[in-house]
């Protein structure tokens, strides 16, 4: 019986050994412990602790911020970074354009400038720019004095404050504080992102201020950047690993069909999936088209939820009470595949507890959306009040064979998915599809009688790549150019040959024509100078 309880926790130790080990591998950072963390529930709270940190500065302020707006709570960030500037703190910031265009155009930064910051935008529009002006930077961070981390889904911007006087609450957010050994990460994504836009970071404030263990959360800073899907990758493997429950929010709803096919998959498992999304959003179409992709999962068990409040923006998700991720990344591909992003993945079953009951409180202030019965049309439901389940250590392990075996069929049922790309229609999704091909037929009858509203965008799109390209050949051959000066300067001259004696007979005709040549030569007009000096190679060898 021993032996066999031993074996017991050795192949479970194996199989979290795999576990940690494909969690680290899908999001390129590994699991660092020793991290204190303190959660932070909308503006109330995560604006004053921004406020409070800068303010207290004595070393540096990097900030990475994709909004970073002309407003009441932008100016005040403003001037608080300009007052730590004038006495000496290193100030970065580094805003996105796209995100920050009206700041940026109505020389908002410049004071931060002349204070002495360090200010860069993320992708400006360049003729060199070409496609890459479609990523964007997307990350929300703020790292104070090496020593303290935040990172959230909130911007510099009054909207998350809500607008008072018009009786429109605060918009639902999340974003957390840390200190702690994660920092070290942090900072190096900061500089590669810095970097991307001109100058490297110096090295000296690469380096953590304490990164001595000072909590108990163990963490990852999952650092995107374009084309490493390092967010979705990990996303995937949590909606397959997850064996009670996955509660996502989210503002920015439109998954791919492999994420699509890997929450049904868990649904149909018996994992309680949840996905919280906003009502009315900032961006409108975006709600529109989330709503198309209800039915498969609420056909497939997923229980689906609409914010009430004028916006939900949060972006987090929590697995079986143990496993929270709290950051920028939408579920959507922008912020999988193009954008920088930036998010924290606790494995903490205290925060991640903290975490789900405030998914649960958030819920009370939602409408479900259930699919009616004699039509399967996804109507709205009020919600009942209900508390987060909690269970044993022994519910979360992977003790089971057959556990294993679902969870490996439902990451191959998602693999399946994305190979098909396809999925079964069904008949109750006639209207939407009517809708979309009358759509198409209008716009194909508008090209018809004005062929240049489809040939415009194309020739914008070709001259754009076109210049794009060619500038960026006109640097490469300027670079190459400049190479190749510095090259010629650095090269010293070639070496002289050394002074080769001439051996036997050679020496014998030197000490021969020695006495009589350079005689003769005197008296030799013209030739006499030529004679000597190639009497003087010979001399020398």
């Amino acid at each position: 019986m021993t032996n066999r309880d031993e074996q017991s926790q050795q192949t479970l130790q194996f199989v979290r050994q795999l576990a940690e080990q494909a969690l680290s591998r899908s999001a390129g950072a590994p699991l660092m412990a020793g991290n204190r963390v303190r959660l932070l529930y909308d503006s109330a709270e995560n604006f004053p602790a921004w406020e409070r940190a800068i303010a207290s500065s004595k070393d540096s302020v990097f900030i990475e911020m994709y909004i970073f707006s002309n407003d009441q709570f932008g100016l005040k960030i403003r001037n608080i970074l300009i007052d730590r500037a004038n006495k000496g703190i290193q100030v970065c910031l580094l805003y996105d354009w796209l995100g920050s265009w009206r700041a940026h155009l109505s020389s908002f930064f410049k004071p931060l400038l002349d204070a002495g910051a360090q200010v860069r935008a993320y992708h400006p529009p360049s003729l060199g720019g070409g496609l890459s002006l479609l990523g964007r930077n997307h990350r929300k961070m703020i790292i104070v004095d090496r020593r303290e981390l935040f990172v959230a889904g909130l911007c510099v911007s009054a909207s998350w404050e809500g607008r008072p006087d018009k009786g429109l609450a605060p918009w639902r957010d999340t974003g957390l504080a840390l200190c702690g050994p994660l920092l070290a990460p942090a900072l190096a994504a900061f500089a590669d992102s810095w970097a991307s836009c001109g100058e490297p970071l110096d090295a000296r404030w690469l380096e953590p201020a304490d990164a001595e263990p000072c909590g108990s959360a163990a963490a990852r800073l999952i650092a995107t950047t374009p084309s490493t899907a390092r967010m979705m990758r990990l996303d995937l493997l949590i909606a397959s690993f997850a064996r009670r429950t996955l509660w996502l929010t989210d503002a920015y709803f439109m998954a791919t069909s492999l994420y699509l096919s890997a929450l049904q998959q868990a649904a149909r498992d018996g994992v309680d999936v949840r996905l919280l999304v906003p009502r009315s959003s900032d961006i409108r179409w975006i709600a529109t088209v989330s709503r198309t992709q209800y039915r498969p999962l609420l056909e497939a068990g997923v229980r689906v939820f609409e914010w009430n409040g004028p916006m939900i923006h949060a972006k987090t998700a929590v697995a079986d009470g143990r496993w929270a991720r709290i950051g920028s990344t939408n579920l959507n591909l922008s912020s999988w595949l193009v954008n920088r992003e930036l998010d924290i993945a606790l494995e903490d079953e205290g925060l991640a507890g903290e975490l789900a009951d405030r998914f649960l409180l958030d819920l009370e202030q939602a409408t479900e959306i259930v699919l009616r019965q004699e039509r399967r049309k996804p109507v709205p439901r009020p919600v009942k009040q209900e508390r987060r389940p909690r269970g044993g250590t022994k519910e979360f392990a992977l003790s089971s064979a057959s556990a294993a075996a679902r969870q490996a069929m439902r990451i191959g049922d998602a693999l399946g998915s994305a190979v098909r790309g396809s999925r079964m229609v069904e008949s109750s999704e006639a209207p939407a599809f009517l809708s979309i091909g009358v759509a198409l037929c209008l716009l194909a009858l508008a090209i018809a009688y004005f062929p240049w509203l489809a040939a415009a965008p194309l020739v914008a799109l070709l001259a754009i790549s076109g210049l794009a390209v060619a500038f960026k050949a006109g640097g490469l051959y300027l670079e190459k150019r400049r190479k190749k000066q510095q090259s010629r300067l650095a090269v010293p001259p070639p070496p002289q040959p050394a002074p080769r004696l001439l051996p036997g007979r050679s020496m014998v005709l030197v000490g021969i024509f020695s006495r009589f040549l350079p005689q003769r030569t005197n008296n030799m007009p013209g030739k006499g100078s030529t004679i000597r000096a190639s009497w003087d190679v010979l001399q020398a060898g």
